[in-house]
């Protein structure tokens, strides 16, 4: 869509400068043709004709129809000379818009064969002398227009494989990240089904397979939630809500995993309603994939703060935590799918979608989401401790 905006101001912009040209041009040229050319060439082929004036050239191309009427009517005397009478009668009748004496056609039946053609040459080349600037400008927009159009298509061409290699690389992570559970889950219960394991130590491995067989189950269920979203025909269920109530909820569904990792949550939502237009499924997943991020991808102790807050005609939401910051070229695409890649497998986390499931949740609300650390974190006065935060930037119902 703004690819679009871009080329529609882009051709209304050039076609602007190009009609302002071609005026301009067409302005000079005609003054040039009337206060130099045309008294030329009047005194050399009607000098009784010094009252014809060719103001734009709409008077050109008619002069120069009626210079082949009266070379036709020449052809045509001798074979039809009924038809020259006529022609002849409709030229001097003619020559009474251009402000000359209705005599004038006589005069033109003056001139030679020879005369009547090289003015009709000399009207033509007029004629095509005014028309280079609009042929002139109506290539070079064309070319611009044209040019303008092959960058868009370079760019959609140079996205499409962008999307292509993001494919591949997705389906190779997704491949990474099943590879490893199901190893252990068919090693596992290989050595279950042979009999090889201790007594004591079956429930360890089956333990052990329920734990690797959940991690597969949520990466195919992120995966498909991810597919899902960015299917046609998706539309979001979207209803007046209180966010506040909202992210009470999703702290209470992620309380015990909070604790189990040792970690703190502080809580700074105010008690009074604030209303936005949501889909509560959606958009719940959002606030429950930000805090399960904070606890999986931190070390133990890890302190969380959810806050909500009301600002003039927004409501914004923040989910902050007193981890260790991203790294900058890490959090450039941190909402891109699979850009943990090893870096989550290697820390137990999740499957890297889960940021860019929220990502695209809050774009089809049409709110926006970031990641903010130190020291610019600072500046929205969370606490000393804490060292990054998601923002989620939502416009109230009510304004």
């Amino acid at each position: 869509m703004n690819d679009i905006k871009t080329l529609r101001r882009f051709i209304i912009r050039k076609f602007s400068v190009t009609l302002i040209l071609v005026g301009l041009a067409e302005y000079f040229l005609m003054i040039f043709i009337n206060r130099i050319m045309l008294p030329i060439m009047t005194a050399t082929y009607f000098p009784q004709l010094s009252g014809v004036k060719l103001l734009n050239i709409g008077n050109i191309i008619y002069l120069s129809f009626l210079c082949f009427l009266y070379l036709l009517s020449l052809l045509l005397h001798q074979l039809i000379p009924a038809a020259s009478s006529i022609i002849m009668s409709l030229i001097t009748a003619s020559f009474n818009f251009l402000g000359v004496g209705s005599n004038s056609g006589g005069e033109i039946a003056e001139l030679s064969a020879k005369s009547s053609v090289m003015l009709f040459l000399t009207l033509t080349a007029v004629m095509l002398l005014l028309l280079f600037p609009l042929l002139l400008g109506g290539v070079l927009f064309s070319g611009q227009v044209m040019r303008e159009f092959h960058k868009l298509e370079e760019k959609r061409e140079n996205e499409r494989r962008d999307n292509e290699r993001r494919r591949y690389l997705m389906i190779s992570d997704i491949a990474h990240d099943l590879k490893t559970p199901m190893t252990t889950v068919s090693g596992y219960a290989r050595a279950l089904s042979d009999g090889v394991v201790k007594p004591g130590e079956q429930q360890e491995y089956l333990d052990s397979i329920r734990e690797k067989a959940e991690r597969m189950n949520d990466i195919v269920q992120m995966l498909f939630d991810y597919v899902r979203l960015d299917s046609e025909g998706f539309e979001l269920v979207r209803k007046e809500t209180d966010i506040c109530e909202l992210v009470r909820e999703c702290i209470s569904s992620c309380y015990q995993d909070i604790e189990d990792a040792g970690d703190e949550i502080d809580v700074d939502i105010p008690d009074s309603a604030i209303m936005l237009s949501v889909d509560r499924i959606q958009f719940g997943r959002v606030l429950t994939n930000l805090l399960t991020n904070a606890v999986k991808h931190n070390g133990k102790g890890t302190s969380i703060k959810v806050s909500v807050r009301r600002e003039t005609d927004e409501a914004r939401i923040y989910v902050a935590d007193s981890g260790k910051i991203i790294d900058s070229e890490l959090a450039g695409s941190l909402f891109d799918p699979f850009v943990m890649g090893d870096r989550s497998r290697s820390t137990g986390g999740g499957s890297g979608l889960g940021l860019s499931v929220a990502h695209k949740i809050v774009e089809m609300h049409g709110y926006k989401i970031k990641l903010v650390q130190a020291p610019e974190v600072a500046r929205y006065e969370l606490g000393g401790e804490y060292s990054k935060t998601f923002v989620i930037v939502a416009r109230l119902l009510d304004v």
